[in-house]
Order: C-alpha cells, then structure tokens, then sequence
C-alpha cells in the first residue's frame, strides 16, 4: 500500500515521510521540484512532481495510492474539496489532515468524504520560532506584540501521530489537540535559545499593528495577518494547556521545545 504525502518537504510533511520510511512503509513524496528535492530524503522515496493546490494535475501522483496525507496551507481552502474528491475518487481509503487553525473547507470535505479520515488539530509549530532567527543573527533581538504562553508541538510528534493514525485502525473520525509537554511565554523560549546559542537574546515589544505590518510585508494578505496576530493577541485554552494526546496515540513523551532548540541551534 503506498501513501501520498502532500507538501513533502514542508515542516510536517518531511517528518511525517520519514516517519513512514522508518516504520517500513511505501511512500510517495509530492513536490513542486522533484530534481531539486533528492537527496533530502531515503532513495526508497517515491518523488512525483505537483502541489495539492493544483488538483487537477494529480491523476498520476493519485494512482495506486491507498493513504494521503494533507496540510491545510494557504489557498488550499478553495481547492482543497476537490483534491479530496479526486483522491476518493483514485482510490484513496485513509485520510489524515492537518488543519488550517479551524475547521474549515477542506477539514469538513475530508469529514464528509465516506473514507476513513483522522484530523490533526496541532497548536503552535515549534518551527514557527525560525521567524525570529535573523533578528537574533543580525542583533540579538526578539521583537513580538505579546507575551502570552503557548504550549508549542514538534513537528515530528504531529507527523509520529499522522504515521500511527494512517497505518494503524482505531483512529478514523477522530479528531486530536495536538500540543506540546509544557506552555512557554516567547520570553521563556527565549531565555532557552539564549542558553542554547550562548549569547543574550532581548525581547522588545512592538504593537498589535506593528505586527500585522511585518507579516504584510512578507506578502500575506491583510486578512491572514490579522487572524495570525489575533490568535497571538488572545490565545484559547486548547493552545495553551498541555494536552497528553501525543503520548496516547504514539506511546512516548512529546518533545520538548528544548529538544527542538538543540536540534536547530545552528540557525540562530
């Protein structure tokens, strides 16, 4: 049985391949640049070229393939109902999602497409503390509008559940909080990279529209932005307890955000 892996080398996607290689399994990887991407994962890995924000170019990536795997990125909102018909329609029997931050098209098209599906509600990216690497390269400096906690997940441990959830029975129609083992303010997760790259690292405080201003600026719409800065701004309890559900599901602890620090020290 192969699975299709969708936004391969993203910040899941890549952990959730090498999650499946490492359990034996037959893995397709989905990519925009298949020449530019080898090397980067085990030669047992199948490279086919699409996005799944173009659908209708899937036919031979959907071909044979019994289990998707789907991160809810940017556009995919507006297509993503039909790439979940097509891949029912290819054959496809299991299906994992991870979420945009709600449910929405793509989350209900994957409820309601009559095959086994298993959504992952994963809070905070530890990844998403890569933002703040040129800032401290460059001066030492972390600046955010909040210092609010936020009980951030490794992405490895969303792609250890997504591994369990797409080979293992028991998990179809449910949906995990996927969180990491403890709730950092930015000032405590900085006071970890500051240990970890042996140097002083502030933090300084800009405003709500400062915020949103910085994320425009990178090309996300007014919109994004805004929704982004006001999860920050007022976050709920689900991204801010701790929840269990990763060790349930997989059997070990989660890591921890001093796990993931080590691992990507060299970039700050």
């Amino acid at each position: 049985m192969t699975t299709l892996v969708t936004g391969a080398t993203g910040n899941t996607g890549r952990h959730v391949v090498a999650e499946l290689v490492r359990r034996g399994e037959r893995v397709r990887a989905l990519t925009r640049d298949p020449a530019a991407t080898a090397g980067r994962f085990p030669a047992e890995v199948e490279l086919v070229q699409g996005t799944h924000n173009a659908p209708e170019k899937l036919g031979a990536p959907l071909r044979g393939v019994s289990r998707l795997h789907i991160t809810v990125t940017a556009g995919l909102a507006e297509v993503g109902p039909e790439l979940v018909e097509r891949a029912v329609g290819a054959g496809v029997r299991r299906i994992t999602v991870v979420w945009g931050g709600a449910v929405g098209p793509v989350e209900e098209a994957v409820a309601g497409s009559g095959v086994e599906w298993t959504r992952l509600e994963a809070q905070e990216f530890m990844s998403n503390t890569l933002t703040w690497a040129d800032s401290i390269r460059a001066e030492g400096v972390v600046r955010e509008p909040y210092d609010f906690p936020s009980a951030l997940v490794h992405e490895a441990d969303i792609a250890a559940v997504a591994a369990v959830a797409l080979l293992d029975d028991g998990h179809s129609g449910r949906s995990y909080n996927l969180t990491g083992p403890e709730s950092l303010t930015p000032s405590e997760r900085i006071a970890i990279l500051s240990r970890a790259v042996g140097r002083d690292i502030a933090f300084q405080s800009i405003t709500h529209e400062q915020a949103i201003d910085r994320l425009t600026a990178t090309g996300v719409s007014r919109a994004d932005a805004e929704y982004v800065v006001g999860w920050y701004a007022a976050p709920d309890a689900s991204s801010t307890t701790v929840d269990d559900t990763v060790t349930r599901v997989t059997g070990r602890p989660a890591r921890t955000f001093t796990q993931w620090v080590d691992e990507h020290a060299d970039r700050f």
